[in-house]
């Protein structure tokens, strides 16, 4: 059998006898919906939802960072503001705001990648506030102590449009909806109180903290009222995207938050949650190529989601492409310095909680429980200060393959479980 895991803009070729194969998991055979069909949907709600008097509402529209470049916004985005426009909005009542949370700043030259010409040429588009205090204001806090410090464009907004994807998330469940206004507008002082709910007070991982679970999250109870809080006194309107197990847009969707986005989360689940009869020795998988491997750092999302259905001590060959790099500083100093230590690592998180440590320290457990390779543009002292192995031979690895296992293609968006889960 031959296959092709997607690395960056190129491929890693794979030639693996079928009998090792228990499975090609790339999900529910659900086509994606071209383009045309998506900007219809999205010109239809925006004016269905329309708050009324709109033409004098002072409009921002939150759309994601380059870390969500599979959601297209330099397609969709403009087709938002020019169904503002349609409606009579002038250009100078819209803001677009990119929801970084805690991520750098992104360069105004790639303003065009994450909002298209369109929006560049004729929209003022900012980066949110992260650690800005002059651009940050304290609107109230949560029963979970979050004090909610949000950007203050946002703040300033009559209406709201968040665009953006909704996909499976390690802490908050599913990505998308409430989590583009925490974190993705949120001080990061904010950020970190709800993120630090992921952990428990005796330094180990929360066990509701976790992917496709919103119920009992206390995350995602915290991202909730946080939303809540912040669109107390404003309309706001959701334009829901979700990609099926090979990456292709197969859902759009227009309409207030939170249904819209707990219909997303179950459209998601029918297309990407996939149950397998039992688990394998080793996995394939990669993190889907450059629009969502362009850093480790986020495409360890492939990894938390492969490893349901692989044994324990078994192998996993972890394709991602990360052309920019690890993509986080802290998150590459702590894999380094914790890896033979995660258990300290989890009691300091429980006293002084950041998210990339946090990160590292479920990749950790991940790298202690399993043989995980990392194939990347990383050279092999890279590679293995970071924890991973390390192998210059597809071929020589696959010949070793003890067992049967799955490829996952699309690893982001593939979440695999146990039939009996």
């Amino acid at each position: 059998m031959k296959i092709k895991l997607e690395k960056g803009l190129t491929s890693v070729d794979i030639d693996i006898p079928d009998n090792k194969v228990i499975d090609i998991i790339i999900g529910k055979d659900v086509p994606g919906t071209s383009h045309d069909q998506i900007k219809h949907i999205i010109s239809k709600g925006i004016k269905t939802h329309a708050p009324k008097g709109i033409i004098h509402k002072k409009i921002v529209v939150i759309i994601p960072d380059d870390t969500r470049l599979w959601a297209r916004g330099d397609i969709f985005v403009p087709q938002i503001v020019k169904t503002l426009m349609d409606l009579g909005v002038s250009t100078d009542n819209i803001k677009i705001i990119i929801a970084l949370g805690t991520h750098d700043d992104i360069d105004k030259d790639l303003f065009p990648n994450l909002a298209g010409f369109f929006c560049s040429q004729r929209v003022e588009i900012l980066n949110s506030a992260n650690k800005n205090q002059d651009r940050l204001v304290h609107i109230g806090e949560t029963h979970k102590k979050t004090k909610l410090f949000i950007t203050k464009e946002a703040v300033e907004a009559d209406h709201i449009i968040i665009f953006g994807g909704i996909l499976h998330h390690m802490t908050a469940g599913f990505g998308g909806g409430r989590k583009y206004i925490l974190p993705g507008i949120a001080g990061y002082d904010s950020i970190q109180q709800n993120h630090s709910l992921a952990m428990r007070k005796d330094g180990s991982a929360h066990p509701m903290v976790r992917q496709a679970k919103l119920l009992g999250n206390p995350i995602n109870e915290d991202l909730n009222e946080a939303a809540d809080l912040f669109l107390k006194n404003k309309t706001c309107t959701y334009v829901a995207i979700a990609a099926n197990g090979t990456g292709d847009i197969f859902h759009a969707d227009v309409g207030p938050l939170h249904k819209t986005f707990i219909d997303g989360c179950k459209k998601l689940d029918q297309a990407c949650c996939i149950h397998v009869p039992q688990k394998g020795d080793f996995a394939l998988i990669s993190a889907g190529g450059h629009r969502t491997d362009g850093q480790l750092y986020q495409s360890t999302k492939a990894l938390f989601n492969a490893v349901n259905i692989v044994k324990e001590g078994g192998n996993i060959l972890f394709v991602a492409g990360c052309s920019q790099g690890v993509g986080n500083e802290t998150f590459s100093s702590v894999l380094n310095t914790f890896k033979n230590d995660p258990q300290k690592l989890g009691k300091e998180l429980a006293q002084n909680f950041n998210m990339p440590s946090y990160v590292a320290f479920r990749v950790m457990d991940i790298l202690k429980r399993f043989n995980v390779t990392l194939i990347s543009d990383f050279s092999k002292s890279h590679t293995e200060i970071l924890g991973f192995k390390y192998t210059d031979s597809i071929e020589n690895y696959i010949e070793c393959l003890k067992g049967k296992g799955y490829i996952i293609p699309f690893a982001e968006n593939i979440l695999p479980v146990l039939e009996a889960s």
